[in-house]
């Protein structure tokens, strides 16, 4: 039964609805323990868009409320919202409208975050019809057409529509929602809002026993709790201080600048460049003539960059990820690894080491992408009603949990309010933000607020050590100077093997500093091929160093033999087992099957017809060994980045609800979260959250890893300092 709620005279009596009053709309759900709750807006934007209604249905399905958000006072049911576990779909969109009114529900289920967890690392692959049954998938998907109309395929889909036919058959007609805004509430809207409140509970009911079957309701528990604290951080914001982004664009122009002038010098110093060189013949008596040497080059033309690289003697085929077939790119990683042909261009053009190294060097490429990133976008993307920028988080962006920030999409409502084209508002990614000091700096606390950072201190170092069970790590973190990047080189380097750890950095930079990439590609389960692609070495040392960093590290070593093992027989990688966290090989059992195909006549059949011809049989070859080479390598780092993804959202679970609790709702602020890192902006007054933030981050960490602590760092200032 469909009931309406709204003080509108023109809506008369339906037989589709029955209408009445708010008090008896209060006393009808006076008894529900679980509500299903869905919202009607002008526009996605919480911060210059309304609600114009919002749904609420009981768990069984036969009743909905449908309140007209326009004519009725909704904080109302403030008390029903807060007290009762709501269960809706996307729940971050429709929490951060309701955050406007000063409702804050937080016992919530959201049927689309649980979703993603039952398939974490299913891709968004376009299928068949006849692939997804012939394999026995069962992930929810939609169909996929082209421009033309023509039907492509199915596709993977976390929507409402997508879930709801998977496991009700049911689906669900979405015309109306576009139609909305200009209709009004009429009895087909009316009709459309109800239906979105009526399938939640039965959908809820298939979750859990899937849930149960995969062992990871304790994982869709956390998933969902974290949700309204998703929903704060984007609907907090963050703030920009524009005069300070300004400067900092005036810098980043003028590196790029200098790294374009750098480059040019170059190519007209190298004899074998001179085709791209010219000198302007003509002049006139009155203004001279310029004879200075001229580059024509557009440096942000990959393709005239490949003519480049070629004529100093570069190979630029890579083979295309798609095709499979051979094509000219000047990728970073490509020819790093041609060391000696010309490292001179390869520093001016790629650059030199990371952000934080002494000897840190942007060249044009750092230099183009902050120039092109990290410019007008940001200001244009701050909304003038907050005076903050407000951008979209996913919780589950990657295939280990981590959450992902911006989005392609454009923010159209935003635009139309600023009267801006609609390509001008993004969602700006925060989580990738250079990490100089400069940048840092210009986000900000409002006026008497102050800002604090807190992080975890090598994370995920100390999670390896405890997960992998590595000695060696424990007790360099428990006993020695914490110092990793030594540990390593003590490992990998003979001439370090007596000398000890906390002494590396100091005597021995330059070795610490060589031990790095293959720290950090042995981090990531590489084998000897990515050591050599970091360093530019021969394969043979690189072999090398990658058996110095396994005998060197035996609990690594074992845990990446293990893993390796058990994510080839049962196609997925427990990222947690306290919470049953997985990330899942989502066409595994056809990788299994063609495993099963390459008998001994195979092989005998490959190496005559096929090994190095390049045609069909050699490439699905090479595609299957590449699968599970890449889950080998997940095998080992995925459960480290997924725990550590973990104790962040299970930290600031805590927190939320702190603030809360507290009474400090909209005043201590979630501006950003990245990775590892807590950013909260909160009143002078209050200066005891930094050390509640820092406590609560630290106990979090104690629940998933008992080997050795894991503290949380603080640093309290105006701006954002990390």
């Amino acid at each position: 039964m469909i009931y309406l709620v709204s003080n509108q005279q023109e809506l008369f009596e339906s037989a589709e609805y029955k209408t009445i009053t708010l008090e008896e709309s209060l006393e009808l759900i006076k008894d529900w323990k679980i509500y299903q709750y869905d919202s009607e807006t002008t526009g996605r934007d919480a911060h210059v868009n309304e609600i114009l209604c919002i749904q609420i249905g009981n768990l069984e399905g036969t009743i909905q409320l449908v309140i007209d958000a326009t004519t009725i006072d909704i904080t109302k049911y403030k008390e029903f919202l807060e007290n009762n576990y709501c269960l809706g779909q996307n729940l971050k969109f429709d929490l951060q409208f309701l955050f406007n009114y000063g409702i804050i529900p937080r016992k919530v289920y959201d049927t689309m975050i649980v979703e993603q967890v039952l398939y974490l690392g299913f891709p968004y692959n376009l299928v068949s019809p006849e692939f997804y049954k012939d394999n026995n998938f069962d992930f929810p998907y939609r169909e996929v057409y082209d421009k033309d109309g023509e039907f492509l395929g199915w596709e993977l889909s976390f929507s409402l529509k997508a879930i709801a036919y998977k496991y009700l058959k049911i689906d669900i007609d979405k015309t109306v929602r576009g139609e909305i805004i200009w209709r009004g509430l009429d009895t087909s809207v009316i009709k459309y809002a109800a239906g979105d409140v009526a399938y939640l509970g039965d959908i809820m009911k298939y979750q859990r026993v899937a849930c149960k079957t995969k062992q990871c309701l304790t994982a869709a528990k956390l998933e969902c709790d974290f949700v309204p604290v998703i929903s704060y951080l984007e609907w907090c914001g963050i703030k920009l201080d524009v005069d300070k982004w300004r400067a900092k664009m005036e810098i980043d122009n003028k590196n790029l600048k200098e790294a374009i002038d750098a480059l040019n010098n170059f190519v007209v110093k190298n004899p074998k460049l001179k085709k791209f060189v010219y000198i302007e013949q003509q002049g006139d008596l009155f203004t001279g003539f310029d004879l200075t040497p001229r580059v024509n080059i557009n440096w942000a033309s990959s393709a005239q960059v490949v003519k480049v690289a070629q004529l100093l003697g570069f190979d630029t085929k890579v083979q295309d990820k798609k095709t499979g077939e051979d094509k000219d790119s000047v990728i970073e990683k490509h020819l790093k690894k041609q060391k000696g042909i010309n490292d001179e261009f390869l520093r001016l053009y790629f650059g030199k080491g990371e952000p934080d190294d002494e000897d840190y060097f942007a060249g044009y490429n750092g230099s183009a992408k902050v120039v092109s990133s990290f410019g007008q976008g940001h200001i244009d993307s701050i909304n003038p009603k907050t005076g903050r920028i407000h951008t979209q988080y996913k919780q589950l962006g990657a295939d280990t949990g981590r959450m992902s920030c911006g989005s392609k999409d454009q923010n159209t409502d935003l635009a139309k309010f600023k009267k801006l084209p609609k390509e001008c508002c993004k969602y700006p990614n925060m989580q990738q933000l250079p990490h100089d000091a400069v940048t840092r700096a210009c986000f900000i606390a409002d006026k008497g607020n102050l800002w604090v950072s807190c992080d975890y201190a090598a994370i995920e170092s100390r999670l390896g050590g405890a997960i992998y069970n590595e000695q060696s790590i424990i007790d360099e973190f428990l006993h020695g100077s914490g110092d990793m990047h030594s540990l390593v080189a003590k490992m990998v380097f003979k001439e370090l093997a007596d000398v000890p750890v906390k002494e590396i950095k100091k005597k021995y930079p330059h070795l610490r500093n060589a031990a790095k990439p293959i720290e950090f590609s042995q981090q990531f389960g590489g084998s000897a091929h990515a050591i050599q692609n970091a360093m530019g070495c021969s394969l043979e040392d690189a072999q090398k160093f990658a058996d110095a960093y396994a005998n060197g590290f035996k609990g690594i070593a074992k845990f990446k033999t293990k893993g390796s093992a058990f994510v080839r027989k049962n196609g997925y990688i427990v990222l947690c087992p306290i919470t049953g966290h997985k990330t899942y090989w989502w066409d595994h059992n056809v990788w299994l099957k063609r495993q099963a195909s390459y008998t001994q006549e195979f092989w005998e059949d490959y190496r005559e017809h096929h090994k190095g011809t390049n045609d069909a049989i050699a490439d699905e070859v090479r595609k299957h060994f590449q699968a599970v080479s890449k889950w080998d390598r997940k095998a080992l780092n995925s459960v480290t980045q997924g725990t550590g993804a973990i104790i962040l959202k299970d930290s600031q679970i805590d927190v939320f609800n702190w603030v809360v609790d507290n009474g400090y709702f909209g005043k201590i602020r979630l501006c950003n979260l990245t990775h590892d890192e807590a950013n909260w902006e909160f009143p002078k007054e209050i200066d005891n959250f930094p050390k509640i933030l820092q406590d609560m981050m630290e106990k979090s960490a104690y629940k998933y890893c008992k080997a050795l602590p894991i503290p949380a760092e603080s640093s309290v200032e105006t701006h954002w300092v990390h």
